[in-house]
C-alpha cells in the first residue's frame, strides 16, 4: 500500500531529446543550427545533451545524413 492516495499518484510520460546515431559523419552542421547549444563533439560522433535540448528539430533538419532521431 502506498503512502499517498491513488489520486495523488500520476505516471508522467517523459519525452526524450533527439539523439544522434552512428551514421553521423561529424560534419558539425547540427551543432551550428542548434539554438540551445545542446550539441557538442563526442568521442565517436556529435552528441546531444538531453538537459539542454529544446526538441525543436533544427538539428535533424540540417543533418545531411539523416542521423538524428526524433524523440
Amino acid at each position: 500500500m502506498s503512502a499517498f492516495p491513488a489520486s495523488m499518484l500520476q505516471i508522467q510520460e517523459v519525452e526524450m531529446a533527439y539523439k544522434i546515431n552512428d551514421g553521423c559523419i561529424s560534419c558539425g552542421s547540427c551543432a551550428a543550427e542548434c539554438p540551445a547549444g545542446a550539441i557538442s563533439e563526442g568521442a565517436e560522433h556529435y552528441e546531444i545533451d538531453p538537459d539542454l535540448c529544446l526538441e525543436c528539430g533544427a538539428c535533424a533538419a540540417s543533418c545531411p545524413t539523416g542521423s538524428i532521431e526524433e524523440p
